[in-house]
């Protein structure tokens, strides 16, 4: 599939890119990676420059543009410039007929897309592809290419490009302070994945389910932990998927039981749907749990700290906060010189990464793009 970056950077559509980022404030840790790892595609440093230009603006006119700030920051939580199109062409490459054994990535971005019974039988083919995995992964002598399958089902075909991407997200010093906890949250927890798999206890609460927290652990453990990951993850999403399937039976049935009533009354297709997607939900990723908590802690940390000018001078000196963070930050923070301070120091670090972006040296565009990239949570 082609990269998100192409049609961020498209240079008749630059304007409609600059918009996209800045309505997520920017990319997840995954695609920043990528961009570190790789030649950017000409345009999208200029792309990257005018979004963060124009949050500066705003900042510098809040007056004026407050609502407009609040509304950004209130929906680019949890989102992504370049994930969000990836999403998109997934949903619509994936015509009924030909959505057959999806991987798990591909699967949520579908079903997200779809009508009740469209629904149904991805759900069934998503649950019949874990419990073979699942069953094969518990054979011995174990099948050597059962491992792989697994994984990629779990983590999508980028499996290994996420693995590979995972070392910045570990060793590089990312500058916003809650990105330093978010990244010793997530050394904490990749340390104590590898305690639980040596010691032989069930992973439960430590395991990921999200395609970078699963490539993560296949770059960062052993071919034991690989193992433990798939085996557990896949038997973990057939439970979820078969109790899912089987709560929205049982709502059908009672539902066709109740429409025989005078007083039946029938809900909206919308609100079913909802209902039916809700059921078929899986456990959240264990890892993206802590460091949405660390993330929430030191942002806590952050507004106390704002409260008196010694606090705001001693967050001045630890570091910048990146976008996704500030904009956490400013929507708890307080009216009046805690708020005014905040906003003004962060329009000034956004100036420095556009003028950074536009130099056209690539350290300075990795340094840049520490503003637009921070830690999930």
């Amino acid at each position: 599939m082609e990269t998100p970056w192409l049609e961020l950077a498209d240079p008749w559509r630059r304007r409609t890119g600059a918009e996209a980022v800045l309505d997520h404030l920017g990319f997840c840790p995954h695609h920043v990676a990528e961009l570190w790892r790789q030649p950017w595609p000409d345009g999208i440093a200029e792309v990257a420059a005018d979004a963060l230009g124009s949050l500066a603006a705003m900042l510098d006119d809040r007056r004026r543009y407050e609502e407009r700030l609040l509304q950004i920051m209130f929906r680019a939580r949890g989102a992504c410039a370049a994930c969000s199109i990836e999403r998109r062409r997934v949903a619509g490459a994936i015509a009924p007929p030909a959505a057959q054994d999806l991987c798990l990535p591909h699967y949520l971005a579908a079903i997200g897309k779809t009508d009740q019974a469209e629904l149904a039988r991805l759900s069934v083919l998503a649950l019949r592809s874990a419990s073979t995995l699942a069953a094969r992964l518990e054979e011995v002598p174990a099948d050597e290419h059962v491992l792989e399958d697994a994984l990629r089902w779990l983590a999508g075909p980028a499996l290994h490009d996420r693995a590979s991407a995972s070392g910045r997200a570990l060793d590089a010093d990312p500058g916003c302070p809650v990105c330093r906890a978010a990244q010793k949250a997530l050394g904490k927890w990749l340390d104590a994945v590898g305690t639980a798999v040596r010691v032989g206890i069930e992973l439960r609460g430590l395991l990921p389910l999200c395609p970078a927290h699963i490539g993560m652990c296949v770059a960062h453990g052993g071919p034991r932990m690989a193992r433990e990951l798939a085996r557990q993850a896949t038997d973990a999403v057939a439970t979820a998927l078969a109790g899912g399937l089987s709560e929205n039976e049982r709502a059908d049935r009672l539902d066709r039981e109740a429409s025989g009533s005078v007083f039946y009354r029938r809900r909206s297709a919308a609100y079913v749907l909802g209902q039916r997607r809700r059921a078929l939900r899986l456990p959240r990723c264990a890892a993206c749990e802590r460091i949405a908590l660390a993330c929430e802690h030191v942002q806590g940390e952050v507004l106390d700290r704002l409260e008196s000018r010694a606090g705001r001078e001693a967050l001045a000196r630890e570091g910048e906060l990146c976008v996704r963070h500030f904009a956490g930050v400013y929507l708890l923070a307080p009216h009046g010189a805690p708020r005014a301070e905040l906003a003004a120091r962060q329009r000034a670090a956004l100036l420095r990464a556009r003028e950074a972006l536009l130099s056209g040296e690539r350290r300075g565009w990795k340094a840049a793009m520490l503003q637009l990239g921070g830690a999930d949570g």
